[in-house]
């Protein structure tokens, strides 16, 4: 084992792995480099050593990849991101997680504001963005089965890895059948099935509050964000021809008036029924109002 005996040098082991790490050292690294729970300690007190969780310290304030990686840290050896932390950092959610996922090889109590899940990991799970262990992306779309109220969520995180070129079928369906016996998996066929249809899934929280609804309330659902007409629509039944808009805030101004207007012009003139509504309750009401 390596020795450092002054305090430079191992002042500067210390900020060569925290830049490897975004700013984080574990205890393990600390004593690595001679120093011992006493000594861990009183750089706590003087401020040079921040504790994040049991065993995962910074070494000054943590950016958001910083947060990401202390929970990661925290699961130990063999430890990936995962669910919507693991979409986040890949690139293919515009939403912060709320709760940040990892999936760990053996059981460990998480840290407040964190989940494990104890799992088996395959290596071809296995990968790394900005150097913090992450799923791969076709192990995340099957563990977003677990956590999605809809396919369309993850028919819209499919889009976009394959925009990105992140997405592959075949690497998709093998991580899919290494899951068979989990209870949502077939969320994951749904999402695939969608996306080949030409669904870029919900883009917004109200959209999936819209699917959510339409179910519960036994109405048919719609096709989600798919081009018509050269133009992609937000919910469409092509049985009724029936196109329902979602306008978001941004819907008010002047120029977003009139491409809506032209829209809705192209679409009545090829025989659809266009509807605008502000709310998925009100899109909820527009499908009960033709049963």
């Amino acid at each position: 084992m390596r020795t450092f005996p002054t305090t430079l040098l191992r002042d500067r082991a210390l900020s060569d792995i925290a830049a490897r790490q975004h700013g984080l050292v574990t205890a393990a690294q600390l004593r690595a480099v001679g120093l011992d729970s006493a000594a861990i300690a009183r750089r706590v007190e003087a401020g040079r050593l921040h504790r994040r969780y049991r065993g995962v310290y910074s070494v000054g304030p943590l950016s958001r990849d910083g947060e990401l990686m202390a929970a990661v840290l925290a699961g130990g050896s063999g430890a990936l991101l995962s669910h919507w932390a693991a979409a986040e950092l890949h690139g293919l959610t515009p939403y912060r997680a709320s709760l940040i996922e990892v999936v760990v090889p053996s059981k460990r109590q998480a840290p407040p504001g964190t989940k494990y899940h104890r799992t088996r990991i395959h290596w071809r799970d296995v990968t790394d963005r900005k150097r913090i262990p992450v799923t791969s992306v076709a192990r995340l779309l099957v563990d977003l089965t677990d956590a999605v109220h809809v396919p369309h969520e993850i028919t819209a995180v499919i889009r976009e890895a394959a925009y990105l070129g992140a997405y592959s079928l075949l690497a998709t369906m093998d991580a899919r059948r290494r899951a068979n016996g989990r209870r949502n998996v077939a969320l994951l066929d749904e999402a695939i099935a969608l996306y080949e249809a030409g669904s870029a899934g919900t883009r917004s929280k109200e959209e999936t509050r819209t699917i959510v609804l339409l179910n519960h309330a036994g109405l048919p659902t719609p096709i989600v964000n798919a081009e018509l007409l050269g133009e992609e629509v937000d919910f469409r039944w092509p049985e009724d021809r029936l196109v329902v808009e979602l306008d978001g805030p941004h819907h008010g101004r002047a120029t977003d008036r009139r491409d809506d207007a032209a829209l809705d012009a192209k679409l009545r003139a090829a025989g659809y029924e266009v509807v605008r509504t502000r709310t998925p309750e009100e899109v909820v009401a527009v499908l009960r109002a033709r049963r």
